[in-house]
């Protein structure tokens, strides 16, 4: 039978509360009795019960991560990739992850992370895909469960993990404007959510900086999705503008921009350089490779869950805020501007 703390109390004549405390490292018992009780555990093979360490201690080692609402979910290759480091992460520091998947689309679409916070299921929450004004927060606030974002908040009293998702995207735009670009369009991701905000400001900084005048003819939003990609260049394509290079502000959505634009016929970049955002695994498989600006996605799922644990185990320093630079990368669906495209105006 597995040994128990009451086997090892009768053992060594001691309480079964001070062999528990001496296994926990309480510096109430002596050092020399805590290693009696620990080479004893040792010598019959003792492990502590989770379950009933989690009853005593009021812990799941468990931690919830949120998923991404629909129709991105877990399609999204950069959320698998970061579920799988931070699942990583956390296993490596005791702890087991819970996915809490959002509910439909539209009000109250994160009620189903809400409750999982308040279900006493978990020690503390990753939430995905924070948006300017994020409902969650208070409701996290309230009850009373540490918690951090992947992405930048508003709140400046909440903790979170990010890329520089403006720079990085403002980097993109000036390697196309450094090459001789002018007229690159813009596909934006929701405009409710600060990663598609931060990247929206970059592109518009970057043409700025290049004295490139801001036409909204071709910004076009998609939703971070493929579909969404697709459909935003397809909007550009019909309003019979000209571009020479499509800055779209995540990969996925980049690659159905791809598509949009080889069923006009157009190449890439003989035609159309284009550039997206993240730095899949798959991005680099595609025909061209797409340029992208990369994510450190291993960073980020290591730091979110090292935070976390740091507000589970009561850091009091404040909200932990860690920037990671995000990069360029060049790569075959970018070139200087050969023959920009236009198109008649539909009408």
């Amino acid at each position: 039978m597995r040994p128990t703390l009451q086997d090892m109390a009768d053992i060594l004549n001691l309480s079964k509360s001070t062999v528990s405390r001496a296994l926990s490292g309480d510096p109430r018992v002596a050092q020399a009795t805590r290693a009696r009780v620990e080479s004893l555990a040792k010598s019959i093979g003792y492990t502590p019960n989770p379950i009933a360490r989690g009853l005593a201690t009021r812990r799941t080692n468990t931690i919830g991560l949120a998923v991404p609402c629909a129709p991105r979910s877990l399609s999204d290759p950069f959320y698998l990739e970061f579920l799988g480091h931070a699942g990583n992460a956390a296993m490596k520091c005791g702890y087991s992850l819970l996915l809490s998947a959002a509910e439909e689309d539209g009000a109250d679409t994160h009620n189903a992370h809400v409750r999982l916070a308040s279900s006493a299921r978990i020690d503390g929450m990753i939430l995905t895909e924070p948006k300017i004004k994020d409902e969650r927060i208070a409701a996290l606030k309230k009850a009373g469960i540490p918690f951090v974002f992947l992405g930048m908040t508003s709140d400046p009293d909440v903790s979170w993990v990010s890329c520089d998702n403006r720079l990085g995207a403002a980097e993109a735009v000036a390697w196309l404007t450094g090459l001789g670009h002018t007229r690159i369009a813009c596909l934006t991701g929701p405009a409710d959510q600060t990663a598609s905000d931060a990247r929206y400001r970059g592109y518009c900084e970057a043409l700025d900086e290049a004295g490139i005048p801001l036409d909204l003819n071709i910004v076009a939003s998609g939703d971070f999705t493929q579909a969404g990609g697709h459909a935003a260049m397809r909007e550009i394509l019909e309003r019979g503008k000209t571009v020479s290079a499509v800055f779209a502000s995540n990969d996925v959505m980049a690659l159905g921009a791809m598509c949009a634009l080889r069923e006009s016929g157009l190449s890439v970049p003989e035609d159309v350089s284009l550039v997206g955002f993240d730095g899949i695994a798959f991005a680099q498989y595609s025909t061209p490779p797409l340029a992208t600006v990369q994510q450190p996605i291993d960073e980020l799922g290591n730091a979110s869950v090292e935070v976390l644990i740091k507000l589970m185990c009561g850091d009091n320093g404040g909200p932990i805020h860690r920037v990671m630079p995000a990069r360029f990368r060049p790569a075959g669906s970018v070139a200087a501007p050969g023959r920009a495209f236009v198109l008649e105006s539909p009408d």
